[in-house]
């Protein structure tokens, strides 16, 4: 571990000298020296960290404070300010309470409005001659232009050990406190300029300069104190900068001879330049591709390829508090620290932050570059899941290199899906797909939404919304039937049945349906729509005084949709169906086919890479049902208990996505599912002046789904990995079926319905709106 560097004496004369210039010196003052500049007594280190002899001196100018700036006044003032002296006064009067805003008027001692007897600020002349360093008297090691040595007056020495602090320059009655805030205008490229006096300008409320802030003379410094963060442009004769609050970036070139500090909490990113030391205590940021002469961290010296890296033209500490937080990329071009004197770690923590990428074991990053490296980093940390930054060290450079960990590809899976996929990866032989790369270079935040996508889980739920977007045709079927049922009469009494409002019983029948169907497939996090539109034809006739038979034909097509898939489904659909009535007792049959041209699109998007698998696929659907219903209505009305019993059959093919690395070799599907329905049917004729007959209808049931709910899918990554299996969103075990609608006979042979249809089940939803149109002959 380094020595401490000493202390050059001349480097803490110059900064008393420059703090001690805000007290105004006389012949008649003197005997009163040790009262008035009587240093603090000063607090030692818990562990003394090594520095350089020009870091104390900015310390000692800039130190630790705990300051309270009262509000500016409410209204900004726009324009530029002159040059303002201000003129001296019998008695000092602290104003240092009553912070305030730069007021048009050639004195800015004053605030406006103020009653006469508030006295106004003194301006004192700065005599400095000799100061005082551990018990000797040393020379100053040049005399600064604002310092002005009095005639005939010696320097005496100052009893103590430490110099004055910023809190000391701050609160000295000789000190000018202006407070700046609002917008600042430029004439001449200057947009504030200061008087003679000893000034300390709080800059806060975001105020903002379009041009040069002048110090003018006396010793200067600047507070930035506003958690609203700002833009500090070029300053002239400032010596000191102290960052209280707020992320401030300076854009100036070549001030603050003594330097800089940034205090717990606040952010300076120097884009610039400081011609002093920075200091940056603990919980301060300090950034910028700016240049400095010394750099003393305690607390955060970020690199990021935005902002750059800094250039320390002296020496650069990172003490065991402090933290570098190094922003890497993936293609390896990464600013580099450059230190043109000692770069000392002493033990300082490193976090490596990796921006999005395919990041490669074989990319050597160099972060620090110095004329000589001392100590080394204790911590390193990264955010990267899978991979661990290793860092090379030589005597002038500090390089960095990532390798593979030993954390399973699993250990970041959210489900089961994304963990069976992650077991199916073989590594090393998985590292040349594109894919992997990039899921190895995943953070710890990104890993399990890669896993997620390139499980490709959302294949696993076609059986699903196929079976659901076929589910109108078996319903128009069954809509079809009942509106031929007789309603329980009396022999040798005429019925008056709903069903006359589709025409006599004695003659065939067209019919033409519209299909609007929609719902969605719920998952936790990625709900997959499914809309379908389409039309279906029937026509049936009567065979006997029992038997009615029909067939059907359609064409639908249905679109999916979710986060991270689409597809279509263009549908064709034949059936045929059978009526036998007796009475009030009623069984339907029906049978359909349905063949499916498939197609999806997957979007897989993480950490740099991005892919869209497309497959095409075809599939097929069976539906078979029977149902029963018993008629307890009489007359106009229709009270029907029912019970029906159904068969669900859907079988895919193979098929292989068509795409980059993200590609899927997915494995065929079959389902078979049994389900029951028991429900109850109400409906009511109505017959209008007109002679127009209205029959409103409404039907409930509850459904219930038998063996196997579960939808699984066995698919593979085209490269680089084995088979796995991923599962979709369930069927409903139980579910709530609901129809309503009104039929509406426009003539003896022509008729018009409308209906709606829903079902709600546990993990889906679904919903759809028919029109009908039936001519009989």
């Amino acid at each position: 571990m380094p020595k401490p560097y000493p202390h050059r004496p001349h480097r803490i004369a110059l900064a008393v000298a420059l703090t001690l210039g805000s007290i105004e010196l006389s012949t008649a003052q003197q005997a009163e020296l040790d009262t008035v500049i009587e240093a603090p007594a000063k607090k030692a280190r818990a562990t003394p960290w090594p520095r350089r002899d020009d870091l104390l001196a900015i310390k000692n100018f800039i130190g630790p404070m705990s300051h309270a700036v009262n509000a500016a006044a409410p209204e900004p003032i726009e324009s530029s300010i002159p040059v303002i002296s201000a003129p001296p006064a019998p008695e000092p009067v602290d104003l240092y309470a009553d912070l305030y805003e730069f007021p048009e008027t050639p004195d800015d001692s004053r605030l406006p409005n103020l009653p006469e007897k508030v006295a106004e600020r003194i301006a004192a002349e700065p005599v400095i001659n000799d100061l005082l360093a551990t018990g000797n008297l040393i020379p100053a090691m040049e005399q600064h232009d604002q310092v002005q040595e009095t005639p005939d007056t010696p320097s005496e020495p100052v009893n103590g050990d430490a110099p004055l602090t910023f809190e000391d320059f701050a609160n000295a009655d000789t000190t000018k406190r202006t407070t700046a805030s609002g917008r600042y205008t430029s004439i001449d490229g200057v947009s504030l300029a200061l008087g003679d006096a000893n000034d300390l300008l709080i800059i806060n409320k975001g105020a903002s300069f379009s041009g040069e802030i002048q110090g003018g003379d006396g010793v200067n410094g600047i507070l930035l104190d506003s958690p609203e963060s700002g833009v500090l442009g070029q300053t002239r004769n400032f010596l000191g900068l102290r960052v209280a609050r707020g992320a401030w970036s300076l854009t100036g070139k070549g001030d603050f001879d003594v330097g800089a500090e940034v205090l717990s909490g606040a952010k300076l990113f120097n884009m610039g330049s400081i011609a002093g030391d920075v200091d940056v205590l603990e919980g301060g940021t300090y950034g910028g591709h700016g240049e400095v002469r010394d750099l003393f961290v305690r607390g955060t010296l970020m690199v990021t390829e935005a902002l750059g890296a800094p250039h320390v033209k002296g020496d650069l500490i990172l003490t065991q508090d402090a933290t570098l937080s190094y922003a890497v990329t993936a293609a390896g071009q990464i600013p580099t620290i450059v230190v043109d004197g000692v770069a000392d770690l002493w033990n300082a923590s490193l976090n490596v932050a990796a921006l999005p990428g395919s990041y490669s074991t074989s990319n050597v990053y160099t972060l620090l570059r110095a004329s000589k490296v001392g100590g080394e980093f204790d911590r390193v940390t990264s955010n990267l899941a899978y991979l661990t930054p290793k860092l090379f060290q030589s005597e002038t450079e500090v390089m960095l290199q990532y390798a593979r960990n030993e954390v399973p590809l699993d250990d970041f899976a959210l489900d089961d899906n994304s963990e069976n996929f992650a077991l199916s990866v073989v590594e090393p032989a998985a590292s040349a797909n594109a894919a992997i790369t990039a899921l190895l270079g995943s953070t710890v935040d990104t890993a399990a939404n890669a896993l997620d996508q390139l499980s490709g889980y959302s294949t696993a739920n076609l059986a699903k919304t196929t079976l659901n977007s076929d589910a109108p045709v078996s319903a128009s079927m069954l809509s079809a039937m009942r509106q031929l049922d007789d309603a329980y009469s009396k022999p040798g009494r005429r019925s008056s049945s709903p069903r006359l409002a589709a025409g006599s019983e004695n003659e065939g029948r067209v019919w033409l349906q519209a299909l609007g169907h929609g719902g969605k497939v719920d998952r936790d996090f990625d709900a997959l729509q499914h809309s379908t539109k389409g039309l279906v034809m029937g026509a049936d006739w009567r065979v006997d005084e029992e038997w009615r038979l029909g067939v059907i034909g359609g064409k639908s097509d249905t679109r999916l949709d979710s986060r991270t898939l689409d597809g279509r489904l263009d549908s064709w659909h034949l059936g045929a169906y059978a009526l036998r009535q007796n009475g009030p007792m009623s069984l339907r049959l029906g049978l359909s086919h349905s063949s499916h041209d498939g197609s999806t699109k997957r979007r897989v998007a993480f950490n740099g890479f991005s892919d869209n698998p497309k497959g095409q696929y075809d599939a097929n659907t069976q539906h078979a049902f029977a149902e029963v219903g018993y008629n307890v209505g009489r007359d106009v009305y229709t009270i029907e208990p029912f019970a029906n019993l159904g068969y669900q059959r859907y079988q895919r093919d193979d098929y292989k996505e068509k795409g980059g690395d993200a590609t899927l070799k997915v494995l065929g599907q079959t389902r078979n599912n049994v389900n029951s329905t028991f429900g109850l049917r109400v409906a009511k004729l109505n017959t209008l002046n007109n002679g127009i007959k209205l029959t409103p209808h409404l039907s409930a049931g509850w459904k219930h789904t038998y063996g196997e709910v579960l939808s699984h899918t066995r698919q593979k990554l085209a490269t680089g990995g084995t088979r796995f299996t991923v599962e979709g969103a369930p069927l409903d075990r139980n579910s709530v079926m609901l129809d309503a609608g009104i039929d509406l006979s426009l003539s003896a042979r022509h008729t018009l319905g409308v209906g709606v249809t829903g079902e709600i089940g546990t993990d889906s939803r679904n919903h759809g709106v028919t029109g009908q149109w039936r001519m009989t002959f």
